[in-house]
């Protein structure tokens, strides 16, 4: 059995789930926001060290004492019954929910796609960016700050015209593009008291990569912001931005390899910029970051990779075999 803690409202769950169910393979669906209201989770100790675990799904149970591999995919925030008003009951509920289903994480016999804390670990800004120093990326100059006055000095390091600043986190519902810095905006830098902001030095190229890794395999797929309206994100035009295949030099993977498994990925989908001298720096890691828009683009076959890496790591644990051992060892 494979779990898959998701919901249906990402598009890349029922396209994994149909891959592996057309090799055989059982899989449970567990969307944190049914959670507690329309899901139970539980973990028994009866005779034995091992407890029987289990979730509750729309009336049926499923033992989870068999689930070899499992899925952590933008999991949603939990939804408490509605007579539950009082804030101070809401964070203990909220608290109690979140310290059952951990307990119960920690407890499956299962390889993580990816590991929760190591993934939420490896979403940090500040320590991908060591990690991917380490591991031989280049980087660009970098400062996270809500002092005004490191701000200030950054920026007139750089120049205006050679910064860029962005948002720690990309929400829907409080969207923020990368931007150059405007020489008018300088006068605003008093306001990073109020939140963090990254700033970063500027970095030129045509071309932006985005690379898929699953496991040991390397996708990657060029991205040609140059030829858009705004070039600095290509988030803004998803939809038009020219995409192709593209070979990552050898040393570059090696580089990229290596990051993931500083910070213990499975997955990881990794932001890269190509200087006109060749120079590849990177930008970022996003541990759950989306592979379908680059796969219908290019054709580059992700959603088999991962569909083969999950039901691989579901054979080879019900086997005996260890799969990433360090990684999945209890904590």
């Amino acid at each position: 059995m494979i779990l898959i803690e998701s919901h249906e409202g990402d598009d890349h769950l029922a396209p994994v789930r149909t891959g592996l169910e057309h090799r055989g393979h059982d899989v449970v669906v567990l969307d944190s926001a049914r959670y507690p209201l329309a899901a139970a989770v539980t973990v028994a100790y009866d005779d034995g060290p091992r407890p029987a675990l289990a979730v509750t799904l729309d009336g049926k149970e499923h033992d989870l004492t068999t689930v070899r591999a499992a899925w952590w995919r933008r999991p949603l925030p939990y939804t408490l019954d509605a007579s539950v008003t009082d804030p101070a009951a809401q964070v203990f509920a909220l608290t109690e929910c979140d310290e059952g289903l951990r307990g119960l994480r920690s407890l499956l016999p299962a390889a993580w796609v990816n590991d929760p804390d190591r993934d939420t670990q490896a979403s940090h800004k500040a320590y991908q960016l060591r990690e991917a120093r380490l591991a031989g990326l280049v980087t660009p100059r970098t400062l996270m700050t809500n002092d005004p006055d490191r701000a200030r000095a950054f920026v007139a390091d750089l120049g205006p015209e050679r910064t860029v600043y962005k948002s720690f986190l990309a929400q829907a519902s409080a969207w923020r593009e990368t931007r150059v810095l405007a020489a008018a905006e300088v006068d605003l830098l008093d306001a990073v008291r109020h939140a963090p902001v990254i700033f970063q030095e500027y970095v030129p190229g045509d071309v932006d990569l985005r690379v898929t890794v699953v496991g040991d395999v390397v996708h990657a797929a060029a991205i040609h912001s140059a030829r858009t309206a705004y070039s600095l994100d290509f988030r803004l035009e998803l939809d038009t931005v020219p995409m192709a295949p593209y070979r990552l030099p050898d040393a570059v993977q090696a580089a990229v390899l290596r990051l993931m498994r500083r910070l213990g990925l499975v997955y990881g989908a990794i932001d890269l910029r190509v200087r006109p001298d060749g120079e590849h720096v990177f930008f970022e890691v996003n541990p759950s970051g989306q592979w379908l828009f680059v796969e219908e683009r290019t054709g580059l076959p992700l959603t088999a990779t991962f569909v083969d890496a999950l039901a691989d790591r579901d054979r080879r644990t019900a086997d005996g075999g260890c799969v990433d051992c360090e990684q999945n060892r209890p904590r």
